[in-house]
């Protein structure tokens, strides 16, 4: 090719390049949006926090639009959301001016497309070790939690268990109570050989020591203690150093049945306490250190509902529409109300 038809070919190629110059700022095709899912009355938007700046970038989507339909059918309000297949532009500033968003971000999107979308975890952390202010937590092989390579123990009682103290053990049988036992066997034992059908001791001799009772005391006793240890595995998800007390969460990875629990952790200077294990079984969950009505912070988690394999499916896609909340609050987890979608 002669550089004259180069130049030629060239200068008729010049217009389009230039529109794809200016075209292209204003629309970014991306494979994946993600974001903690917020709903609004007509638009709503996944934030998302950029890792290279740290600037708040919120992704917003119109609720009937195809896209905002594929992800508000699967994802939840408060849970971090996964649109894949997705395509996003600069949103008009006509747009932008009408948002009624509390945070302000750095900039916005509008995600115009959306090919599916599912809900994932959106937990700070996912290690088996964590150094806190108040020593080193650790997970073992076993999936045994450890401070300062010391095992901890937990109460594994759910809240509101009987606290009744385990009943004293027996005490051993006196010698009257041996002797009396041995007359009984005794005297059934001549009356076999004479053939005598009645076995029944003389008056002098029925005396009985009284049969023990059965306990009705549960499995674990109140006040005691068992190592802290996962099933599958065991993680710290999360960490918040609070006024006089640091909370770690750590999560317990079941099976199908149940894939995860939860518990926290508080370690202060006076040693480590470990709330009993809570949570619907999701693993799909979102952590949080929010305020309580005190304006004190309260560590949370939020989570769908959950129903095993075995359930219809119509009563396990009932239960993920629900969400479940949890708070930590003066060293007991409480539920807070359920919301559903």
């Amino acid at each position: 090719m002669s550089l004259h038809h180069f130049l030629n070919s060239f200068r008729l190629l010049l217009p389009a390049l230039l529109a794809l110059a200016l075209v292209a700022p204003a629309c970014a095709q991306a494979s994946k949006v993600e974001g903690l899912l917020e709903r609004g009355p007509t638009h709503s938007v996944l934030w998302f926090v950029s890792p290279e700046s740290g600037d708040l970038v919120g992704q917003v989507f119109a609720n009937a639009s195809p896209a905002g339909q594929t992800i508000l059918a699967a994802c939840l309000p408060g849970l971090h959301c996964v649109a894949e297949g997705a395509s996003a532009v600069e949103p008009p500033e006509d747009l932008t001016r009408q948002l009624r968003f509390s945070p302000e971000p750095s900039g916005w999107w509008l995600i115009t497309q959306a090919r599916s979308a599912r809900m994932e975890p959106s937990l700070p952390l996912h290690e088996r070790t964590l150094r806190t202010r108040h020593g080193l937590l650790e997970v073992n092989e076993n999936h045994m939690l450890l401070l300062e390579g010391r095992p901890v123990l937990g109460n594994p009682q759910p809240p509101g268990a009987s606290t009744a103290t385990a009943p004293a053990p027996a005490a051993a049988p006196s010698l009257m109570a041996r002797l009396s036992t041995w007359w009984q066997g005794q005297w059934h034992r001549v009356m076999a050989l004479l053939g005598l059908g009645s076995t029944s001791l003389p008056a002098a001799s029925t005396a009985k020591t009284p049969a023990p009772t059965v306990s009705d005391t549960p499995w674990h006793i109140p006040g005691t203690a068992e190592v802290v240890q996962g099933n599958s595995t065991l993680h710290l998800v999360a960490h918040y150093e609070l006024e006089g007390q640091d909370v770690a969460l750590l999560q317990d990875t079941g099976g199908a049945y149940c894939p995860a629990l939860f518990r926290f952790a508080m370690l202060s200077a006076q040693g480590i306490a470990v709330t009993p294990a809570f949570g619907t079984c999701n693993d799909i969950a979102h952590a949080t250190l929010a305020q309580d009505a005190q304006g004190r912070p309260e560590p949370t988690l939020a989570m769908p509902g959950f129903l095993g394999p075995d359930e219809p499916k119509q009563a396990r896609d009932q239960a993920s529409n629900q969400i479940q909340r949890f708070a930590l609050r003066q060293g007991q987890v409480v539920a807070l109300d359920p919301s559903v979608r």
